[in-house]
């Protein structure tokens, strides 16, 4: 059987996959019930063996090097691998379902684009999606697993943080030509775009410290997606959360026209039976979830 070359310790690297995942040590432990120490313990074994750092020194936040994103990705892929061949391998393999409930604009502007990706690992798996409403007042449905919005009370249930998210303004490049700084009260003489009544601007505002302006002009779109898109297309100013909004400021379709100024807007999390109680389907899912997210896969 080939090995590692300098014998890499196979048991670590799924800590150090869940460490680079989440840029936290403490994180990474937490989800595989192992403690801080033990991740940095693995990690640093994995460097030894390599004689290459996976993380860079002296930094308060978690930060991979050139190698560690490097055999992240490796890990990752591997992983993905492992948890379709043990699915299809075990003994309700050509059985398996998978019953998932999510908020519409989650599922339909994030989950169901990427779906493809994780039944093409599971090719024998039967996978019922439903919809769920913004705010859960009768409980959760009775489904495998459930991806719910800024809320964290189930009781009996496991419930893990997948995103939080930070609201900042965006705007088309050619709408900051010229403008070296802007401030708050430039937006008096533009458009500003809403997926609502106007809360999340004023919200904005607020964080800012700033008295909110009249805008010269209002536009009211019906979703995430359209008012993203009324704002590439150079219609106004709009409010990203950097993560439903499809990454259009990592491409340059969209711009910050005020740095990083943002402001926390709440957390999508997933809601499970606990650990031991999962499916080989429901774990695989919860897996591939983690890693399409923290990869900040591209449909």
């Amino acid at each position: 059987m080939p090995t590692l070359p300098r014998h890499v310790p196979l048991n670590a690297l799924q800590g150090f996959e869940a460490a680079a995942r989440h840029l936290n040590m403490r994180r990474a432990g937490e989800e595989l019930h192992i403690t801080q120490s033990a991740i940095s313990h693995q990690v640093r074994a994995i460097e030894a063996a390599l004689g290459q750092p996976l993380f860079e020194a002296n930094r308060r936040k978690l930060v991979l090097t050139a190698q560690g994103k490097r055999l992240h990705d490796t890990v990752r892929r591997a992983l993905d691998d492992i948890a379709a061949t043990t699915l299809q391998l075990g003994e309700d393999a050509f059985s398996a379902s998978l019953s998932v409930a999510a908020p519409r604009a989650f599922a339909a502007q994030w989950l169901v684009p990427r779906l493809p990706r994780f039944l093409d690992l599971f090719p024998d798996l039967t996978l019922k999606l439903s919809s769920l409403p913004a705010e859960i007042a009768t409980g959760l449905p009775r489904v495998d697993a459930a991806v719910v919005f800024n809320q964290v009370d189930f009781p009996g249930m496991q419930v893990e943080t997948l995103v939080a998210l930070e609201m900042f303004p965006v705007c088309a490049p050619s709408l900051t030509a010229g403008v070296d700084t802007m401030s708050p009260g430039h937006l008096r003489n533009v458009t500003l775009i809403h997926e609502d009544g106007g809360t999340i601007w004023a919200r904005w505002f607020a964080a800012m410290g700033a008295e909110q302006v009249s805008a010269r002009r209002h536009v009211y779109a019906s979703n995430t997606q359209d008012a993203l898109a009324l704002a590439r297309g150079g219609a106004g100013f709009a409010i990203d959360d950097g993560f439903l909004g499809g990454g259009s400021v990592a491409t340059g379709a969209l711009v910050r026209p005020f740095g990083a100024s943002a402001f926390p807007f709440g957390q999508y999390a997933l809601v499970t039976q606990p650990h031991d109680r999962l499916s080989p389907a429901t774990l695989a899912f919860r897996d591939w979830l983690r890693r399409e997210i923290s990869g900040g896969g591209q449909v």
